[in-house]
């Protein structure tokens, strides 16, 4: 299994979550025995889509932009799957991740179909991309990430997408906290069992699932008591920094 990885978080090294998560279930695509590329998009030039159509008209299949993108595209033709990750801003991915999708157009023609009553575009290969979507938020509920799934789900009914597995994580930022390592230790573990899962069987069980999403804080207000005392403590943090540097001017 060809694994092309799409990180759309714009954090790197540690301070990422979504790093955090992604290797772990790519670790375990490995060890289940598939070749992994992973592509991080803070990294690339990548241009927003101006819309000129070019890649359906003039050239098509490829885009008139000249940067990173055209690697990616060949990247991703050669992959049987493709692993999306982003995490979650104000509901939806990152401009960084979007982006990505938008420039994905060239995979797509231009001419309209009907598909289960609604019009879309049928890509070039005729066949549907098969993708594992990873997903981070701050926030303790696992449904602040439905409006994304949903947003999957209609690629997938217009034919764009096929969606192999989604992994969803909340509260994310509290898997750098130390007190909590222990747990997240078993999250990780469950999510390198994930990519192992899915490598071998083509899918991911719900007991590993179960794993991924476990709660790693007693109550929602405990969750609320941290996160606020955790914000206010940067708040203050800032404040004695400003003030440092404006004494010693």
């Amino acid at each position: 299994m060809q694994i092309a990885a799409i990180n759309g978080g714009p954090r790197g090294g540690k301070i990422s979550k979504t790093a955090m998560l992604l290797e772990a279930f790519l670790s375990g695509c490995r060890q289940g025995g598939a070749d992994v590329e992973t592509i991080n998009l803070r990294d690339k030039d990548i241009k927003m889509c101006t819309g000129c159509y070019s890649c359906w008209i003039k050239t098509p299949g490829q885009c008139a932009l000249k940067d990173d993108m055209k690697d990616i595209l060949l990247t991703l033709d050669k992959a049987d799957v493709e692993v999306w990750a982003t995490p979650l801003y104000f509901f939806g991915p990152t401009a960084l991740f979007k982006n990505f999708v938008d420039r994905t157009i060239p995979l797509a023609e231009p001419y309209i179909i009907e598909k289960d009553g609604l019009c879309t575009h049928p890509l070039r290969n005729k066949k549907a991309r098969q993708i594992v979507f990873m997903s981070v938020a701050g926030f303790c509920e696992v449904e602040h990430f439905h409006p994304l799934s949903q947003w999957l789900r209609f690629m997938e009914g217009r034919g764009l997408l096929q969606i192999r597995a989604e992994i969803y994580r909340p509260s994310a930022e509290f898997m750098s906290a130390p007190p909590l390592k222990e747990k997240v230790e078993e999250i990780l573990a469950a999510t390198r069992k994930a990519g192992q899962e899915f490598v071998q069987t083509g899918d991911v069980s719900e007991t590993t699932m179960q794993s991924i999403c476990q709660d790693m804080l007693p109550d929602k207000q405990t969750y609320m008591d941290l996160a606020n005392k955790y914000w206010n403590w940067e708040i203050e943090r800032s404040k004695k920094r400003l003030k440092g540097v404006a004494d010693e001017h």
